[in-house]
């Protein structure tokens, strides 16, 4: 079911931006009760923001995956995957801009490449 969904082109971009945008919004980190409580009380073994970006990262790997899958570049996967080391790492995370940059590339070939002519079972 989820091929066929992420066989369509939109399907995909929306599925991927939908996805993303709350990993920007973990960088908001806004004052919402749950949010503040969650992420300020305890000894920081667990920060909500960063759970909740993980989860979000590792589902775009996972549509990208499936989308790789259908359009014959199993690759693709490897630019969220890059995107989250540059979000994660320390060091990485000093260079800007790079997990957009690694965003829009996903976006961009998953959506202009074309499917195969015989769809995939998962």
């Amino acid at each position: 079911m989820i091929n066929r969904a992420l066989n369509n082109t939109s399907a995909f971009v929306i599925a991927y931006i939908v996805l993303m945008l709350p990993t920007y919004l973990a960088y908001i980190d806004a004052n919402t009760s749950l949010l503040h409580i969650m992420h300020t009380d305890g000894d920081g073994l667990f920060n909500f923001p960063v759970v909740v970006h993980v989860a979000f990262m590792l589902a775009l790997c996972w549509i990208c995956n499936i989308r790789g899958m259908i359009v014959g570049k199993r690759w693709l996967v490897l630019l969220p995957i890059i995107a989250t080391a540059f979000e994660f790492i320390p060091a990485l995370i000093a260079i800007p801009f790079i997990p957009t940059a690694y965003h829009l590339l996903a976006i961009i070939i998953g959506a202009t490449s074309t499917t195969n002519e015989t769809p995939l079972h998962a």
